[in-house]
Formats: structure tokens, sequence, C-alpha cells
């Protein structure tokens, strides 16, 4: 008989400021802000302390500004970040090995049948976490469920430094507890559609049929909501083979409507993507977006050209032209993915040109960087795009 299924979902704990507070004593208990550093920036992470102001990530920094005047500001340093990551993803590769990265602080480790080796689920989620304090000094919250869904709810039950562990028999009455705010995928708007409905609570949505959420929300997102309250996984996180592609996507906390700030997004992910290319020595020449928008409609794009992805803003360029060509103005957009798909090994040549464009070196200028920044454990050199305040800057060099 198979064992019951088991997936631990593992989150960074506030993983961009929780880097800059353990390298910076004189940070800690402090609000730390790590955005882009112009008038255009977007919060990236921010410490708890920073929240109880009211700033979340996706942000525009002006409106952090606004409600935390006090915070300490700080760009990227993403190949700190991508260093410090890499350390916890190789102690999660040491419990399960089915470790699906979902970005540079989170992922599912499938633990099935992992009892005999780790003990109990309880215990070796203990080991985990007690295992990456020590080896990282940064916690993590985890979640525990027999489906990634509920596990990806449970991981963000008791932050920071969480533990929530959901077993099957709990599973009804867990999710009929839950706040509807604390539903993965459930908006703002579904949130006020549905409460105008007079349907307040995830107990009392489950009570009612799925026909009665497709007529209220539509096809899709009742078909979600339906399923949601019963704790039965939509299949959105997938897995991916990893020796096909790297990706890396991020879940909002509130949906956003503002193109520029999923531009700024996108750039960030790029940065991520592009260090993941570097460490890991592969290349690719298609790249991807995944779009999830309120409604829970998953669109998607990919691109692939005769040269490989040289460096970040190459990255960036091609993306940003995904996005614009697959993004419905005034929808609120609740999930942006990234990735390189098709990936190869090592580095292949790309196709020579008549007059030198500067490619080889802009890729070198930047592994050089990146090399340079994480020996240093600071960072070295800022993006143009992340200190200027216009639209015309996405070309500008370091």
């Amino acid at each position: 008989m198979s064992p019951p299924p088991y997936f631990f979902h593992v989150d960074l704990d506030a993983f961009f400021a929780s880097v800059e507070q353990l390298d910076h004593p004189e940070y800690r208990g402090k609000p730390v802000i790590v955005s882009g550093m112009g008038k255009r920036g977007v919060v990236s992470t921010c410490s708890y302390e920073a929240r109880r102001f009211g700033v979340h990530s996706a942000m525009p920094k002006l409106k952090a500004m606004q409600l935390c005047p006090h915070g300490i500001f700080l760009p990227s340093n993403m190949p700190r970040y991508y260093e410090k990551s890499k350390e916890v993803m190789e102690i999660f590769c040491r419990y399960s090995s089915d470790v699906q990265r979902m970005s540079v602080d989170e992922a599912f480790l499938d633990m099935t049948g992992t009892e005999k080796l780790f003990g109990p689920v309880e215990e070796s989620a203990r080991k985990l976490k007690k295992e990456i304090f020590s080896g990282t000094g940064l916690s993590v919250s985890v979640g525990v469920a027999q489906n990634k869904y509920i596990a990806k709810i449970a991981s963000g039950f008791s932050k920071p430094d969480g533990l929530t562990i959901v077993l099957d028999k709990d599973v009804k009455a867990f999710m009929e507890s839950l706040p509807l705010k604390d539903l993965w995928g459930v908006g703002k708007k579904t949130r006020e559609r549905l409460e105008s409905a007079g349907l307040k609570d995830t107990k009392t949505i489950a009570n009612v049929s799925e026909n009665l959420l497709k007529s209220l929300l539509g096809e899709a997102s009742g078909h979600f909501l339906y399923s949601a309250v019963r704790g039965i996984d939509p299949g959105f996180f997938s897995n991916v083979p990893a020796e096909k592609s790297i990706s890396n996507e991020k879940t909002f906390e509130h949906d956003i409507y503002d193109y520029d700030i999923l531009e700024n997004i996108l750039f960030d992910l790029s940065q991520e993507l592009s260090y993941r290319m570097f460490e890991e020595n592969v290349t690719s020449r298609t790249v991807n977006i995944k779009i999830r928008y309120g409604d829970f409609r998953t669109v998607s794009a990919q691109a692939t050209v005769d040269d490989p992805v040289n460096d970040s803003q190459d990255l960036f360029q091609r993306l940003k032209m995904l996005l614009a060509k697959k993004y419905e103005k005034g929808n609120p957009v609740r999930l942006l993915g990234a990735g390189l798909q098709n990936i190869t090994q090592g580095r292949f040549p790309a196709q020579k040109e008549l007059f030198e464009s500067g490619r080889e070196k802009k890729r070198s200028v930047e592994e050089a960087v990146y090399n340079l920044t994480k020996k240093m454990g600071k960072k070295i050199v800022t993006k143009a795009r992340q200190l200027n305040t216009h639209a015309d800057t996405d070309d500008k060099k370091y």
C-alpha cells in the first residue's frame, strides 16, 4: 500500500529584508524596505516591522515612504539573495528528492514516504526549520498538507517562523475556519462580490452550489472557489521538469492594476533568472511569461529567437515584449511569472554579426558584477533602471 502524499510548502520569512537584517545587525528590529530606488520604484520585500505600517510587496515606493517615513529603504542585492536562497535550497534537497522551486524564496517539497528517514511529519518539519536557521541564519514558515494548495495556505497561517500541519482528517475544519481574506487566490474584488451576496465566510460558501458561485463570479472563478473551500487542489502548482526549464513567479498580496508596477516586477524577475542562468551555467533561446488575472484565468506566451539570452537586460527586453502582448488593460493581475525554456547546459555562441554589438562584453560585465557582488556580500553596482524616474531609461547600461 502506497504511503499517503505529504507536501511541505516552505516560505522564507520576509526574505530580502531578512537577509539585509542578517548582514547588517543595526537594521534588526527596524522597518527595512527593499525596493527600486527611483520614484518609479516598487517594494520587493519589507520586514515585519515595516508591515505594521501597512507596507507590503508590490506597493509603489512613494506610497511606502508615506506610510513609513522612517523606514530604511535599500536597493535589492540580488546576487546576495540568490546566494542565501541557494544555501536554503541545498538543505531542501537533503530532505526530498522532489523539490519544486517556485521562486527565490519559496518551494514545495514532496515528503511522501520519508517518515522512515526523518520521522513523523511534525518532527521532520521542525528538523528542517532548525537546520535552515542554524545553517543560514534565516527563518522559514512551513505548511504541511496532503496537497500543495492547502500546504501553501498553511505556510502563511502563523508567520513568521511558523509551522502549521493540516492532516487529511482536519481539512474540512481547517478550510471552514479560514477568514475569507486568508483563502489563497481570492482577491479583494472577489471578496467584495461574495460579501455583497451574503457569502462572508468560507463555511457559508462551502454550503452553496457550484452553479451559484459561477453565476456570481464567472465560470473559472466559480469553479476555483467551489474547489478551494473544500481543500481541493486546483492544480496551480504543477511541476515543470527542472532539467528543461528554470522559472520564477511572484504572487501578489494585493491584485496589481498598474502596468508600470508589473514592468518593475518583471525587471526583478529578469535579474533573478539571469543570476540562476550564470550560477547554473545554462542558456536558452526561448523565454516565457505567465500571467494570472483576478478572475483566475491564466495566460502564457513564449518567444524563441536565433540568439540565446545574453544578460538580464536582454532577457528583460524579451519578456517585456511578451508582457505587452498578453496584458489586458484594466484587468487586475494576481501572479506574474517568467522563465527560460528548453535550457541548454553551458553557453552556445550567438550568430556572428557584421558589426560588433557588444553582446559578449555586456554578458562578461554582468557576470563579473554578479561574481564580485557575491564575493563582497554587498551591492556593488545599481542598474540605471533602479535609479531613474523616466520610462526611457530601460536601455541604459551600467
